[in-house]
């Protein structure tokens, strides 16, 4: 105890009575600061088991390796974070839906993928396909369907209009009927 000039004690304050106004605020941070890496970590650890499994590594190759996709999207094509995945595995089968987001240079895109897997066997894909923004889909998988090409070569005329009719030669008389045009007598 310290004396005053007056000569009387007055007792010294505690350590907690002299900090608690910056641990009070600190401590909080602090707590608050641990779950949200906490929750951070476990996040990246989903991610990254998700990124590991056969079903996303091997589709992700796929759809990347996959000339349509690449003329769609450009080079290279990245992967996001999934927007929605399923896993679930009962006696041995191993059932896996995903929707990865796709970003090109040229383009984006969204990665369907629904999956089974019966014990060691490889995959199987019941739905394997890149939607692209305009809303059309590269189907992907081996044994899919031949459907038209996704994307229309440059020959072929994009609108359904006719084609006008060809000038007519010089010279041609105006009262003739045109050919092709001919009112005819003839009944059918």
């Amino acid at each position: 105890m310290d004396a005053t000039p007056e000569g009387s004690l007055v007792p010294q304050r505690g350590w907690w009575s002299r900090n608690w106004k910056w641990v009070v605020p600190v401590g909080c941070l602090g707590m608050l600061a641990s779950c949200g890496c906490l929750g951070f970590a476990m996040v990246g650890l989903g991610v990254k088991s998700l990124s590991n499994m056969g079903a996303y590594t091997d589709a992700v190759a796929i759809a990347q390796s996959d000339a349509q996709v690449r003329r769609a999207l450009g080079a290279p094509i990245q992967t996001g974070l999934p927007k929605q995945s399923a896993v679930q595995s009962i006696n041995g089968q191993t059932h896996a839906k995903f929707t990865i987001p796709l970003d090109g240079p040229q383009a984006d895109g969204t990665l369907f993928i629904d999956a089974t897997k019966q014990g060691e066997d490889e995959w199987r894909y019941d739905t394997l396909a890149v939607e692209l923004e305009d809303g059309s889909r590269i189907d992907l998988r081996d044994d899919a369907p031949d459907a038209p090409d996704a994307f229309p070569s440059e020959e072929t005329p994009e609108d359904d209009e006719p084609l006008p009719p060809p000038p007519e030669p010089p010279g041609a008389d105006e009262n003739v009927p045109a050919r092709g045009g001919r009112d005819s007598d003839i009944e059918l």
